[in-house]
């Protein structure tokens, strides 16, 4: 079958290196158009999306979750993040955080959809992205405050999940899948 959203599903793979070229009007547009077309259990809504551009922000938030591993003395974590070049953003020029409310049973499953989403959506336009649950602890605690407060994070709700987009600076292939993960019942 010749199905150009199940090609594009297959073709994507998490990106985490991306170039400095900055998204277009056009494309941060579809975006956005992408996240508030999600559906939401019983349509709420109750989501919102902190579409991050500005370079030094992107930077503090990566500093702050770098320190936070750091300071957990978890030594694989801190190796996996050196291998990573102390990166969790991989310089993608955006980063949407999904903002959810906690008090909201569907709201991970909310944030879920939209998240995938916004990943199948960059795909669409040429772009490419990573999902991040990490990013989580970059707003917590007193530093982390600071951050909600620099990016005007919305009162009573809480960090769901990320994404970071741009254009890639590496090639990754998809995962590999396999049919025995697939259990059919008839």
């Amino acid at each position: 079958m010749n199905n150009q959203v199940l090609d594009m599903m297959c073709a994507r793979s998490s990106i985490r290196a991306y170039t400095d070229q900055t998204l277009t009007d056009e494309e941060m547009t579809a975006l956005k158009t992408a996240a508030l077309a999600s559906p939401t259990a019983r349509n709420l809504q109750s989501q919102r999306y902190l579409f991050i551009t500005n370079k030094a922000i992107l930077a503090q938030i990566e500093q702050i979750y770098v320190d936070y591993v750091k300071s957990t003395k978890d030594q694989a974590a801190i190796d996996r993040l050196a291998a990573r070049n102390y990166k969790l953003l991989y310089d993608a020029p955006l980063f949407v955080v999904i903002a959810i409310d906690p008090k909201n049973n569907f709201s991970q499953v909310d944030a879920g959809i939209a998240v995938q989403d916004l990943a199948l959506a960059a795909k669409s336009i040429g772009l490419d992205s990573v999902i991040l649950g990490m990013p989580a602890f970059s707003f917590e605690g007193e530093r982390g405050a600071a951050l909600r407060e620099k990016v005007r994070f919305p009162a009573g709700l809480v960090y769901g999940v990320g994404i970071a987009i741009g254009h890639r600076a590496t090639e990754k292939a998809p995962h590999e899948t396999n049919l025995s993960d697939i259990i059919c019942i008839k």
